[in-house]
């Protein structure tokens, strides 16, 4: 039984030690003759053998029992290397000396679902060590992945970091770009800041033919991002986000409350109610607000015809996105439109005209009706992650982080066998 478990390649099983006291599962392995004697860095044949020596690895522990395997590893000179080299063992992690490839895979693997740190106490090992063999597999598993081809894409940034690198940087190279598939809500890939350049990586990567393929792009009013995606996707279709126009809009109301609020005499009674406490309610759906909150702005609104006007045309903007055709929706922006103009509200016009100037992209939202939801909650899950780690210094492994606990690169979607062949 234990020959069909500890099968490894050029060699046969010696011995097997099994102490119940100690809880411990000894190995001995003896070299076959046929075993090929190679240098470890190159894979050329040693020549002139210059000795041997005993090695010992930790192995995956059965049931409670710790595990371990000996063998005698040969040394000779490398011709190619021109020095003295160990011979390749398969078996042997490539990420530390002192774990088998099966063991340190499932190291890398608690590491997926767990904090490092947290894994380490578990296997009572270093922090250190765990952390340097999680990025290794990760950065191997990365070299066997594949961008799936995808149709729909929303496109999204994440707060990396809080220091500059070098001074001057701008502030767009703090920002990740994650790019995620809508269909099966996994990040496909993750690229630094959140300038052009960022997502016109992620398109050259795919190639011209995937980036043919995709015929949605989701995304916040970020420009640089439209910009690439119609320079490398000339059959998508440019969705500006729900969620991220009404924030910008919301912004705008408050800004104009803000306005309204200071010129209200110090002795009006509505200066006390439109104070910023209550900037929440002035953007709030009506249909969410409860009796006291309902009756605070019922009260606002009869006072003031401003507040009354500002009210109107924020429930008429969130009615817009109920529209179900292009055409009614126009309608809806166009009735907008006359309301902010008739109330003179500098702030609300502003932000019309950039609105309405871009009809042709905020139109494709009534054809898919996609958002970056997904993207949104994936950022939660990152900043969940950053906070468990304490903080990441090393924005590669950051990134390769992410792709593992919001993507495709983890034992789940890469098997082992694929990647310690």
């Amino acid at each position: 039984m234990l020959k069909r478990i500890f099968n490894y390649k050029g060699y046969s099983i010696k011995d097997t030690q099994v102490s119940t006291r100690d809880q411990t599962v000894r190995v001995i392995l003896e070299r076959k003759k046929s075993k090929s004697c190679k240098c470890y860095r190159c894979k050329s044949p040693l020549q002139r053998l210059r000795g041997h020596y005993k090695q010992t690895l930790q192995e995956l522990p059965i049931m409670q029992f710790s595990t371990t395997v000996e063998f005698w590893r040969y040394k000779g000179h490398c011709s190619k290397c021109n020095k003295a080299r160990s011979e390749s063992v398969d078996f042997i992690s490539h990420e530390t000396p002192h774990f088998t490839q099966k063991h340190s895979w499932w190291l890398g693997a608690m590491c997926e679902f767990a904090p490092v740190s947290r894994s380490a106490d578990f296997t009572k090992m270093s922090a250190s060590t765990l952390r340097r063999i999680d990025l290794s597999r990760m950065k191997r598993m990365l070299q066997k992945y594949k961008i799936p081809n995808v149709t729909m894409i929303a496109v999204d940034e994440v707060y990396a970091r809080k220091k500059t690198h070098y001074k001057g940087e701008s502030r767009n190279k703090k920002f990740f770009t994650i790019i995620t598939d809508l269909e099966t809500k996994r990040v496909l890939w993750v690229t630094d800041s959140r300038d052009k350049s960022a997502l016109d990586e992620f398109f050259k990567i795919i190639g011209r033919k995937a980036s043919k393929g995709i015929k949605v792009v989701a995304m916040d009013q970020h420009e640089p991002y439209k910009a690439s995606t119609k320079e490398h996707c000339p059959n998508a279709e440019v969705v500006w986000d729900r969620f991220h126009i009404m924030q910008t809009f919301n912004k705008v109301i408050n800004d104009t409350r803000m306005e309204l609020h200071e010129e209200l005499d110090k002795s009006d009674p509505l200066k006390q109610l439109t104070r910023p406490k209550y900037k929440y309610l002035f953007t709030m759906n009506s249909t969410k607000r409860n009796s006291t909150d309902a009756r605070h702005l019922h009260d606002v609104v009869e006072a003031n015809k401003d507040f009354m006007q500002l009210e109107l045309i924020k429930e008429r903007m969130i009615s817009f996105f109920h529209c179900q055709k292009q055409e009614d929706a126009l309608l809806t922006l166009d009735e907008i439109g006359v309301w902010i103009y008739q109330s003179g509200f500098k702030h609300l016009k502003r932000w019309f005209d950039n609105f309405y100037r871009n009809w042709d992209t905020a139109k494709n939202y009534f054809n898919h009706r996609v958002t970056t939801a997904v993207s949104e909650g994936i950022n939660n899950v990152i900043k969940s992650l950053k906070r468990q780690a304490f903080g990441f210094r090393n924005m590669d492994y950051f990134k390769l982080k992410i792709m593992q606990r919001c993507g495709y690169l983890n034992s789940r979607y890469i098997q082992s066998s694929s990647v310690l062949a």
